[in-house]
């Protein structure tokens, strides 16, 4: 039987994989790639983040702009990696979060060290009479992220209010 640190890192490595095999194939289309995947809800289009989440920071000066977010998110990385490693064996859904969590700074990562930019194209939205509400375009690494958070975050207020 495989355990589970091996099994975690089998879905890092599956997760990062489809993240990074996504973004090569957005980059391949044209500038203004968009398709319509579900009319009202659900685009793909291609789009390139210099910030963070919501494009936050993505006014700063570029070198600067660069170098500082990969500093930050690779300090990041390194601690969830720590935290992971000391939570690996435990049972429940923690260390699988945090496995969820470096999956996504590690994809951001790489496409910054190696675009300088990170590559989104996943285009939610909400159409309501005529207006478009879009939320900002993320990606799988994004996806892996943020849904982790919102669930560590459930399982933390559950262990302090039991």
């Amino acid at each position: 039987m495989i355990n589970r640190t091996w099994q975690q890192l089998a879905l890092l490595i599956i997760l990062l994989a489809a993240d990074q095999l996504s973004k090569w194939w957005i980059e391949q289309q044209s500038p203004f790639f968009h398709y319509a995947v579900i009319d009202g809800y659900f685009n793909i289009i291609k789009t390139h983040n210099f910030g963070v989440a919501f494009a936050m920071f993505a006014d700063w000066d570029s070198a600067w702009r660069t170098h500082t977010l990969l500093a930050v998110t690779i300090s990041i990385a390194l601690v969830v990696s720590l935290w992971w490693w000391r939570e690996r064996n435990k049972k429940g859904l923690e260390p699988w979060l945090l496995i969820l969590i470096l999956t996504g700074a590690i994809g951001n990562i790489w496409d910054r060290m190696q675009l300088g930019y990170v590559v989104d194209f996943i285009d939610w939205y909400v159409r309501i009479d005529g207006t478009e509400y879009h939320w900002p375009a993320f990606n799988i690494a994004d996806a892996c992220i943020s849904v982790s958070v919102v669930l560590l975050l459930i399982t933390s207020f559950k262990k302090t209010s039991a």
